[in-house]
């Protein structure tokens, strides 16, 4: 948990000679929660690539040149917290407890104020660099101008203010757990079910082979029983001819009646 003494500071500086600010949205109040917690802010690609150059840009300055972001949630009809970008954007790094896997890339900052501040209270600053729209009015990462920015940066710290997000922390803190336990659960699940896909493989590859084998088999049973049956088959046919056989000799040789007739006939 994070401490609140940490923030909204009364020795807050809010005079420069030099600074750039950036209206920063945040579409759940959960990613704030998240960059208040692990002190780092993850925009769009393009958002990342344009806040990286102003980052950059004011490292090469002389004088101290900070960078502020003033923090407001999508449809909240308010600003939730300031915090200084402290570190260039590592398009190479990205983390897990964002609510979606749609953030790429990250940079650190540093919380200085964190309290809601309506609407109203700034709606009556605008940003020429804007078409002239009041600062309530910006999209993410729209750059606010050194005047402009610095009545902003005074009405945060003055403003006395009734909530923050702070106060939400520990519903914050139970969400995230149960959003990393669903995350690690999912993998779990996905790393049970792709040794699976080999196993299935192996076992339709070896009922093939009892398949196999067991037709083999069945065939060279019939095969065998064929060259059983065989010999009977040739054993009978022979019997028979040996019968027919027989019957023609005893056709073929003469009566004795007969034989002894032709004796006498012949003496």
């Amino acid at each position: 948990m994070v401490d609140s003494k940490q923030y909204n500071h009364p020795d807050f500086v809010t005079e420069y000679k030099d600074a750039k600010f950036f209206v920063i949205k945040s579409y759940t109040e959960d990613h704030v929660h998240k960059s208040i917690k692990y002190n780092v802010w993850a925009s769009t690609a393009s958002g990342n690539r344009k806040l990286n150059v102003a980052y950059r840009e004011a490292k090469q300055k002389e004088d101290n040149c900070p960078i502020f972001l003033f923090f407001s949630v999508n449809g909240s009809g308010q600003f939730c917290g300031v915090a200084e970008m402290v570190g260039p954007v590592d398009f190479d790094k990205s983390v897990d407890y964002w609510q979606n896997n749609r953030w790429s890339g990250q940079f650190p900052v540093k919380w200085h104020i964190v309290k809601d501040v309506p609407n109203n209270l700034v709606r009556n600053i605008i940003l020429e660099n804007n078409e002239n729209k009041p600062v309530t009015n910006s999209r993410d990462t729209q750059e606010v101008k050194l005047e402009q920015g610095l009545q902003v940066l005074t009405i945060f710290k003055n403003h006395e203010a009734e909530t923050t997000i702070l106060e939400d922390f520990d519903f914050y803190e139970q969400q995230e757990k149960a959003m990393l336990d669903n995350r690690q659960q999912e993998k779990l699940q996905c790393a049970d079910a792709e040794p699976q896909k080999p196993v299935e493989v192996s076992a339709a590859l070896d009922l093939m082979a009892h398949i196999s084998a067991t037709f083999a088999r069945a065939v060279q049973l019939e095969e065998t029983k064929g060259e059983e049956d065989k010999p009977e088959i040739e054993y009978t046919v022979a019997a028979e001819n040996v019968s027919t056989a027989t019957v023609k000799t005893e056709e073929a040789m003469p009566k004795s009646a007969e034989v002894g007739s032709l004796l006498k006939e012949s003496s």
